[in-house]
């Protein structure tokens, strides 16, 4: 009986590891994930969406940005604060920068990755001005 229950218990013990092993490699690889985004780096510049180009300029930046979905809708979004085709708006967003493929003077690219906000206050105070 002493064997049976000796057995029984080390079962027992080596089924209840199992499941703890899992829950912390579970836990593991969702902290790394939410690590992961969190380091994309929030850019506030103006910014300027045409046709065949996307600039985002800020105090000492430059970067082009990449055209996809998420920067045409930025784009959408910034034709209301316009007064006109080439003025530049202010922008705060979370994107990945990297190195320019093309040869212009621009050398780093941005990859937007979430827009944060449209930074129409100080559209209003130039204009108030």
């Amino acid at each position: 009986m002493k064997k049976v229950l000796f057995i029984f218990l080390v079962l027992f013990t080596i089924a209840s590891c199992k499941d703890d092993t899992a829950k912390a490699v579970q836990e593991n690889n969702t902290a790394e994930e939410e690590t992961e985004q969190d380091t994309v780096p929030t850019v506030s510049g103006k910014f300027i969406f045409t046709e065949k180009d996307a600039i985002l300029r800020g105090d000492d930046f430059i970067y082009n940005v990449e055209i996809d979905s998420l920067s045409r809708n930025l784009g959408k979004q910034v034709e209301a604060y316009k007064t006109d085709d080439f003025e530049m708006v202010p922008v705060k967003v979370k994107g990945k920068i990297k190195q320019s493929p093309r040869q212009t003077g621009i050398k780093k690219n941005i990859e937007l990755r979430e827009i944060v906000a449209i930074l129409t206050d100080s559209i209003r105070n130039k204009r108030q001005e």
